[in-house]
């Protein structure tokens, strides 16, 4: 496993604060997301970067000599980003395409990140269902997109970005008996899926449950992740949808989470442009976008208005 910048930022900035809630706050995060890639950055290491037996979270010897190494790596990543915006400041179109859940997520961030190092860059973003996104990208329609990982091909650069707990969850009005059931239960109701024509998570879970032998019968399908969460909330039926996204919703009470087993597996996304497109821009691009990628935490007005 390679160590990743948002491992070594979270490591980083838990050991300059002092505790996973103050690095989680300096780096528009969640604690459990910070948290995990602390763990992964152990993991990858086999190393212990902390000490967890006191009250708050104490560097270890091993920590503090990577800590040294970690400080120059972020401010060497600063200085090249800023390098690379002083030299080109010609004005760059980026057309970039991502679903609705980037959207909601993680895209704003990414947009002040780009804006900041690129003043004159104009921006075209598109929001739109993955294979539509995937068919611009093949007409040169779009620069890069954000999309699962769902789209292999060998025209393409794939750059690896995060992975998505995904969680079926129901209306508590049209299911509220049990806590865990088998999976294979669920095919008796009403299934909100993404339509697998224009959905490549939707094709990834198709495949998992055919995977595992399960078809259902009685499904409702959409390409929008909002009409899903508002048919879900409608208390018409069943769906997958991304579990730290709807928290609120959860802990609200309107939507419930129902636990099979097996579990959902966690989707891949990455982001695609084409190797013959490839240049220096849009490697920085990836690199940012695996730096402000960050799928557990919704756009506050989303959910607000609803």
């Amino acid at each position: 496993m390679m160590i990743t910048l948002k491992q070594l930022e979270g490591f980083y900035w838990v050991a300059e604060l002092g505790g996973l809630d103050e690095a989680a706050q300096r780096l528009n995060a969640t604690q459990s997301a910070i948290s995990k890639r602390v763990q992964e950055l152990e993991a990858i290491l086999n190393i212990a970067l902390f000490d967890r037996s006191k009250r708050r979270v104490q560097i270890t010897p091993q920590g503090e000599k990577l800590i040294v190494l970690t400080r120059d790596m972020l401010a060497l990543r600063d200085r090249m980003m800023d390098f690379r915006s002083s030299l080109d400041q010609s004005p760059r179109s980026l057309r970039f395409g991502v679903t609705e859940l980037t959207a909601m997520t993680w895209l704003p961030n990414l947009i002040h990140r780009l804006r900041g190092s690129y003043p004159t860059l104009a921006l075209e973003p598109v929001v739109d269902a993955s294979v539509e996104l995937i068919e611009k990208l093949k007409a040169d329609e779009l620069d890069a997109v954000v999309v699962p990982d769902a789209f292999r091909e060998p025209s393409f650069e794939i750059v690896p970005l995060d992975s998505v707990e995904y969680a079926w969850m129901c209306s508590p009005a049209y299911f509220d008996d049990a806590a865990e059931l088998p999976l294979a239960s669920l095919s008796s109701h009403t299934i909100i899926v993404q339509q697998q024509a224009s959905s490549g998570l939707g094709d990834l879970i198709s495949q998992w449950l055919a995977d595992k032998h399960i078809a259902f019968d009685n499904t409702l399908s959409s390409s929008s992740l909002t009409a899903l969460s508002s048919l879900t909330l409608s208390g018409l039926g069943i769906s997958y949808l991304p579990r730290k996204v709807f928290d609120y919703l959860i802990a609200s009470g309107q939507l419930r989470i129902l636990r099979t087993r097996p579990a959902l597996p966690r989707i891949p996304y990455v982001m695609i442009y084409k190797k013959s497109k490839s240049d220096e821009f849009l490697r920085i691009l990836a690199s940012l976008a695996s730096d402000c990628c960050e799928f557990s935490r919704s756009v506050p007005w989303y959910f607000a208005a609803r």
